[in-house]
């Protein structure tokens, strides 16, 4: 009896290591830490849904090489400490090959040396990590290689899209208003160096406490400084708050220029009645209505939103952040089916693309770029009928 319960324990033991080393090798893991909950946690539920989209449709096919994706979820809760442990986790406990989000810029830069050291290909939603402005710049002179990728416009690209237009159409004095955060610094500084390129003058620079419920003293000093127009970096409850205080001191003629993070029906709707001259940025998955008919774009993002729509019977909150869920668990099987899942190959192969169709983008990668937005597929987005539209 004894000789029987070793025996079957043993093949017991000789099945689970087989069998579950094959099923692990049958299997491509990608991580994704993303803010799934708290104050712009929505966010991570657009990105992740997006991301589920084009791997469930590889899967449908058979995988890469009969490899099946799986996608290993953990919710950076938008905070620094959380986001590095949950990459950790993803790089030492799961195995994955590449890394979704975070979503906020602090928990992107937590996550930045330990991606880097793992050499996994990362792709982050933060528009103010200076992945373009500073790293790429400073490792390339180092001889060293940059595994982050960031996939929204980017601080420095949104800010010159910002003063073009506000240039074009006529506006001189900008009162520049920033969150107390290293995300207002790198917004505060853009904008004094494309203001000084395009000939506008920043005649008032205040900050305000992202946890502040009222902001009437920076919004009169910009009065006061007769100021024709307003930009900042305020996303979610402070930009509504900086709005309603424009208002309440007679500026709501004043152009108001906001984070891209507000490109969602949830921030109009928090504004409520305040829609008027409010703007921001955005890539062509924000408006491909008004695409022409011959960008390939246009099918494109058209047949993204078909399929997101029939896979969960919803719109997202925001199409923007869906789509950057999409294209980064897009490029990574892309590079995979390209050069395998070596890290460095991963990412050398990534760096080379000047022209990968995303949804959100046409994406030209390089050396010194690993945003790949360029100001042609920007433009500025106002408020219409209660949705985001192109700014006339």
């Amino acid at each position: 009896m004894k000789k029987i319960s070793f025996f079957t324990m043993a093949v017991t033991l000789i099945t689970f290591v087989v069998f579950g080393s094959i099923a692990y090798a049958d299997t491509i893991k990608f991580g994704a830490s993303y803010g799934m909950t708290g104050r712009i946690g929505w966010i991570g539920g657009d990105c992740v849904e997006g991301a589920n989209i084009i791997i469930d449709e590889v899967n449908s096919k058979g995988g890469i090489n009969g490899k099946k994706i799986e996608l290993v979820v953990y919710d950076s809760k938008n905070n620094p400490d959380t986001a590095r442990t949950n990459y950790e986790k993803l790089i030492k406990k799961d195995k994955v090959v590449a890394i979704l989000g975070p979503v906020v810029t602090q928990a992107s830069q937590a996550v930045l040396p330990v991606g880097e050291k793992a050499k996994i290909p990362f792709a982050v939603v933060s528009g103010g990590i200076h992945i373009n402005a500073k790293i790429l710049p400073e490792y390339k002179q180092k001889g060293k290689k940059s595994y982050l990728w960031a996939m929204s416009v980017g601080m420095p690209r949104q800010n010159e899209v910002k003063t073009v237009w506000l240039k074009s159409h006529g506006y001189k004095n900008i009162g520049n208003i920033e969150p107390v955060s290293q995300l207002g610094d790198l917004s505060a500084k853009m904008f004094s160096d494309w203001s000084k390129k395009y000939g506008l003058n920043i005649v008032a620079k205040e900050r305000f406490d992202n946890k502040g419920t009222d902001f009437t003293t920076q919004m009169a000093k910009i009065k006061a400084a007769k100021a024709d127009c307003i930009a900042g970096n305020a996303s979610g409850g402070p930009a509504v708050t900086l709005v309603k205080n424009r208002n309440q001191l007679g500026m709501e003629n004043l152009p108001f220029m906001t984070s891209d993070a507000n490109l969602s029906k949830k921030f109009i709707s928090l504004l409520g009645e305040n829609t008027a001259n409010v703007y921001t940025v955005g890539a062509k998955i924000s408006f491909p209505d008004l695409l022409k008919d011959n960008d390939p774009q246009k099918k494109i993002i058209y047949d993204f939103q078909k399929k997101f729509q029939a896979k969960y019977n919803k719109e997202p909150k925001s199409w923007f952040f869906a789509a950057v869920g999409y294209d980064s668990a897009l490029m990574f099987i892309k590079a995979i089916q390209a050069v395998g899942t070596d890290g460095e190959k991963m990412r050398d192969w990534l760096e080379s693309q000047t022209s990968f169709q995303g949804v959100q983008a046409l994406y030209t990668w390089s050396d010194l770029d690993h945003r790949g937005i360029g100001l042609d597929q920007c433009a500025i987005l106002g408020i219409k009928d209660g949705n985001w539209a192109v700014a006339e």
